[in-house]
Parts: C-alpha cells; structure tokens; sequence
C-alpha cells in the first residue's frame, strides 16, 4: 500500500494494520449509522459523554488559570454531535497544524492523484558534426512544477534520457523554467530566523532548505539542481555551455525529452507525518498552479478558502497565508479545525489518505515520542503545529466505545512548547478513556 512509505519496516507494518483496522471498524460504525441507529446506541456507556465533558471542564478551568490563552473544541463524528467547546471562535495562531487546511483542500479541489510534472525539452535541431556527432544545436529546458520530491536518482534518468536522443553534445544552456509560481522565495509573513525553505519551482528537496538572512538568491536552488544536471551528463559524455534561469516558449524543434512525476499522496506522507514545510508549501501552490503563471499566495488561499467555505464556516474566521504554517499572518479558530476535519469525514476520497498520513499517537511522525502509554496511545491521529509561542495538536482520536472524535487544542502565548504539549496530551488522554 503506497501511503506507508515510512523508513522503519516494523513501523510500516503496524501503521499499515492500525490503518486497515480503523477504517474497518469506521465503516462498520457508518453501516450501522445508517441501518440502526439503536444498535449504535446501545454500545455507548451511559455516562461516557458526561465523564468525558467533566473531565474536560476541569482542563478548561485549568487553561482559564494560566497565563496563556487555549482554545479547545471536540465533535463526535459517529454520534454527529459537539462535545465540549472552550474558546472554540477564538482566532489563534495554528503554526504546522495549517498543513491540515492544505491537506483537505488539496484532495478536495485536486484529489489524489494529481500529478506533479516535471517536464524536460530539448530545444533545436538535432545535426550531426564534421566528426560525426550528434549534436543539439539549442539549449534543454527543465519546467518546474514545484516538486519536493526530486533527488540526484531523477538528475540521472534525465541525463539518461537525453542521451536516448542521441545527443552528444549540447551547443547550448541548461535552463529552468520557473514561471510556475512568482519570484518570491519566502513565504507571507515569514520569519527571517526560522528553518525557511526556498519557495521555488525546481530543486532538489535538501537543496531547498538553505535559506538564510546572510544571503538569499532565489535561483540558487534551481542552478544546483542544473549544474547537477550537467555533471551527470558529463559522466554520460555530454558537454553543455553553462545554466541559466529562462521562460521556455516551443518552437518547431522542441522535443519532449521526459516527463517526472510524482502524485500527490507521494508528497502528503512526508508533508504530515515529519511535519515537512517544503512539500507543504508546494502543495499549497499546486492548488492554483492550473489557474495561470507566476501565481502567488493569494491565489492559493483563495483556493483554500473555496474549501473552508463548503464547511459552513465563514471565511471571516480565518486568515490563511501560507501552506505550512510558518506565517505570522495564518489566524484558525478551534472550530475551523473541527469543521475542516469534519468535512474530511464525510468524503472517503479524502478521509482515507488523510487519517493515513497523520502522525499516530506515540508510533510515528512528529507523534512517535508523545503518549507513549495510556490510553491516547495508538488512539490518537493527529497533526501537531510548533512555532515560538505556539502549540498546537488538531485530527482525529478513538475515544473507549469506539467513536471517532474530531478535536482540536490550539494554545498562543506559551513561553515553551512543552507546556502546550503536555496539556495537549491530557487532553486526548481523556478522549481516549
């Protein structure tokens, strides 16, 4: 099953069993939704909700105390009723639990099987010299498509590739093509000492991730993946004359020399379960990618908002900057979360690729080391989101008698991120009781 594409071979097969499970058991409650609601019922504790709901009171009046702010809200999907809310329109700052808005919009509006395209032109006529060699009398052009997933593996099979045509020798560049998106390589409201990637349509994934306030040039990425590109050529024979940065425009002799792709459940695994910011952030621009070039965040937020408003939840309640969460500018309210997941739910085109790709309670992802033990263990799948002054945890828990709950904690404020966490904790600890 491709969605498990972990680097642990015990984890994978236990994520794979913890997935195939659950979704058996969720159909198995919906199948019972529809055909018997008594028979549903009748697996419910009498005081389960009641214990639930004080217990969550208790933590509330606790947050209340604090001296940062906390916004919680909890809906059970399988009995289709809100459980607790506290603070649940409050706006508050998500950090990496925005990867959750991207996720759903993305495999609402585009669907899974989306494509990634990395498409390689020759461009001129093919002729051969006084020597006798084929030579390309133009340059090779690499449209970027803003794909993370690149690697020195797909520099080879387009060396390979062009080799294939029978080129010998490029009279010619290597360019980019990266009118995908705009010449922005920062993200809206990014901090300048964060971990930030480069926002460009063509590199290799680690190359994207050296970014920083001592100098930033927005084509270093894209000229790395390209002298990368001619050095592989160079063990294949191939000579070329220097890279460059150019718009491609087809003439006659343009030629298809490969196509990479990669779809978007490639990308998903990584964006959610290591909490990626780069395959998040070029998700969030293949949500308009279709709609024009040079397109900027604000055509992407829109797309995201489109989804946010099938919800039913005004878009007013919320301010959508960026894909990954590291904007300043990004504002959710608890119950944003909720209603995103909800909708989640409701589509299993979506709910399935999602709950498999979010962290699990003390297994793996950014969870594996968080509710090791007790009840939340397993239980819990969720996004977590971490930046200065933010924690956040947001997804989906099985609560005891086997409903599904739709939560979200969102805490601001907080002087360290182990604070929010461990109250975080305790909270899915009694979700999951």
């Amino acid at each position: 099953m491709k969605y498990f594409l972990f680097k642990n071979t015990t984890v994978r097969v236990l994520s794979s069993l913890l997935f195939l499970t659950f979704v058996a058991n969720v159909q198995i409650l919906r199948s019972q939704e529809v055909s018997d609601s008594i028979v549903t019922d009748s697996v419910v504790l009498p005081d389960w909700g009641e214990q639930m709901k004080e217990k969550l009171y208790l933590l509330s009046e606790e947050a209340d105390r604090s001296y940062y702010n906390t916004g919680i809200s909890v809906y059970d999907l399988t009995g289709d009723s809100l459980i607790f809310a506290y603070n649940q329109q409050k706006m508050m700052r998500p950090a990496s639990t925005q990867k959750l808005l991207t996720a759903i919009s993305a495999l609402d509006v585009l669907g899974h099987d989306h494509q990634y395209r990395t498409a390689v032109y020759a461009d001129g006529p093919i002729t051969s010299n006084a020597n006798g060699v084929s030579v390309l009398n133009g340059n090779i052009y690499v449209i970027g498509d803003f794909d993370p997933n690149l690697s020195t593996d797909h520099l080879k099979q387009i060396a390979a590739a062009i080799k294939n045509l029978g080129i010998k020798q490029i009279n010619g560049r290597l360019y980019a093509d990266l009118s995908m998106k705009d010449t922005l390589c920062l993200g809206n409201g990014w901090c300048w000492d964060d971990k930030n990637p480069y926002l460009t349509p063509l590199s290799l994934g680690g190359d994207a991730y050296h970014c920083t306030r001592v100098q930033i040039n927005r084509y270093k990425p894209s000229l790395s993946f390209l002298q990368g590109l001619a050095a592989q050529l160079r063990t294949l024979g191939i000579s070329s004359n220097g890279c460059g940065i150019a718009t491609y425009k087809p003439t006659n002799n343009s030629t298809l020399v490969c196509t990479i792709t990669h779809s978007i459940d490639d990308i998903m695994i990584q964006m959610l379960k290591d909490s990626d910011n780069l395959y998040a952030e070029s998700m969030f621009f293949q949500l308009a990618a279709d709609k024009k070039k040079g397109i900027g965040w604000k055509e992407c937020a829109e797309v995201v908002e489109s989804v946010i408003s099938k919800t039913g939840v005004p878009t007013s309640y919320a301010k959508v900057a960026d894909g990954s969460g590291l904007s300043l500018y990004n504002y959710v309210t608890p119950s944003l979360h909720v209603a995103m997941l909800r909708y989640a739910y409701h589509y299993q085109h979506i709910f399935n690729l999602l709950f498999a790709c979010l962290p699990i309670a003390g297994v793996d992802g950014t969870l594996e080391n968080r509710m090791t033990s007790g009840a939340a263990y397993q239980k819990v799948h969720a996004k977590t989101g971490t930046v200065t002054g933010v924690s956040a945890l947001a997804g989906y828990v099985v609560a005891s008698n086997g409903h599904l709950l739709a939560f979200s904690i969102i805490n601001n404020g907080n002087r360290t991120a182990a604070e929010g966490r461990a109250f975080q904790d305790r909270v899915c600890e009694v979700l999951a009781e």
